[in-house]
């Protein structure tokens, strides 16, 4: 032990100490027993000093990592990482705030210890910055009394299709929700923006979608919870589809499946099997079920339903806004002059919805409008540029 360095830590001289750490040869750092000195003391300086030279012993980290402030010990760590040793003590310690700054720079070199002996907390704060790698360290945080744990793992991160089947296996009805429902948010909002299902389900985010061999498997199944789940959030493949029909599922399933999903994003069955769909639907008189409920997604389905179903829907509801703008994109003239029909002198359209008209050029749809309703200021711009002659004929009825 050098008596020298002793005497300046127990005097607190930190800027001799910081002189001293600064000339001392980076082969012969202190020994324990100096270690300890030092961070009984902690002089925030001197410590400083002498990390910048140093790594602490094992037993000095230790001691270290509970007495640093963050700042110090987010640089140490960055530089040096943690000991095996240490990582299990911060772990066994539940020192979450050593936890949270380590998982901030470093991977744990035994992942699994945190898993098995680990806080909710410090495994929380752990995931939120580090994926696992291993399916069945996925499983760990499955198996945990506290089930949110793999709720925001999965929210986070994408699960294997080979883990999708094993939390299938194992009838985990609540893991098994989690996955398919944050695939259905992503699907909702991503079909809002992409008008083909192919080149959607062929996006980076299809990896989160049931694969078509666990589809069959579920839909094969007497699971009626799992069949549930499916049907409500997952668009199914082709051989999923078929065995719809192989297995007589009920009318009922399958309007059960078309009021959440049906024509989100574009998703159809093909179309042998949508022709087997309407026959099954109109078997028990629920054939109409594609315009009898309020669409989840009217922006999808009057991009993609039929003509007919597309009139009659808008007969009983009220597109959102952004519907009104996809109705008017798709130009279909009958459709066009149905839907103007469903407005009022006191309700009439959106204003996007007005300037995507007139440059549709549906001037006869237009003309039928103005008639009895009047338009925002940047579709009557548009028109006096293009339509000068109907201009007149509105501020004939609308003068202002």
């Amino acid at each position: 032990m050098n008596s020298s360095v002793i005497k300046l830590i127990e005097r607190n001289a930190d800027k001799e100490l910081k002189a001293y750490f600064d000339n001392m040869s980076k082969e012969q750092p202190l020994d324990y027993q100096e270690e300890k000195v030092l961070l009984e003391h902690f002089l925030p300086s001197a410590v400083e000093s002498y990390i910048k030279y140093f790594r602490f012993s094992e037993k000095a980290e230790i001691l270290f990592i509970e007495k640093a402030p963050s700042v110090m010990r987010l640089n140490y760590i960055n530089h040096y990482g943690l000991r095996p040793a240490t990582q299990k003590y911060i772990i066994e310690k539940n020192l979450v705030e050593a936890i949270k700054d380590f998982s901030r720079m470093r991977h744990l070199e035994d992942v699994d210890h945190l898993l098995d002996k680990g806080s909710d907390e410090a495994v929380r704060i752990y995931l939120s910055n580090n994926r696992l790698e291993q399916d069945e360290q996925i499983l760990k945080v499955l198996h945990r009394k506290n089930r949110t744990l793999f709720k925001e793992y999965v929210n986070k991160y994408v699960i294997s299709d080979t883990l999708k089947e094993m939390i299938f296996a194992e009838k985990d009805y609540e893991g098994f929700k989690a996955i398919v429902f944050k695939f259905y948010r992503q699907f909702r909002t991503k079909s809002r923006k992409v008008q083909d299902f192919k080149t959607l389900m062929e996006s980076k985010f299809a990896a989160e979608a049931i694969p078509s061999d666990l589809q069959i498997k579920i839909l094969q199944s007497p699971d009626r919870d799992f069949v549930m789940l499916l049907l409500q959030t997952c668009p199914l493949s082709k051989e999923a589809q078929d065995v719809l029909w192989k297995y007589h599922y009920d009318a009922e399933w399958l309007k059960f499946h078309v009021e959440h999903l049906y024509c989100m994003g574009g998703y159809r069955f093909t179309p042998e099997n949508e022709t087997k769909l309407f026959k099954a639907l109109a078997s028990k008189n629920l054939d109409d079920c594609l315009t009898q409920f309020r669409h989840q997604d009217d922006i999808s389905f009057v991009k993609y339903a039929g003509i007919e179903a597309v009139k009659k829907y808008i007969k009983s509801f009220w597109l959102t806004d952004e519907a009104q703008v996809a109705l008017i994109q798709r130009g279909e003239g009958s459709l066009l002059k149905e839907f103007i029909s469903r407005f009022s002198p006191e309700h009439g359209m959106c204003w996007q919805a007005e300037v995507e008209l007139v440059k549709l050029g549906a001037w006869d749809v237009i003309k039928e409008y103005i008639s009895f309703h009047s338009m925002c200021w940047e579709a009557l711009s548009a028109i006096k540029e293009n339509k000068p002659e109907l201009a007149e004929e509105y501020y004939s009825k609308h003068p202002y």
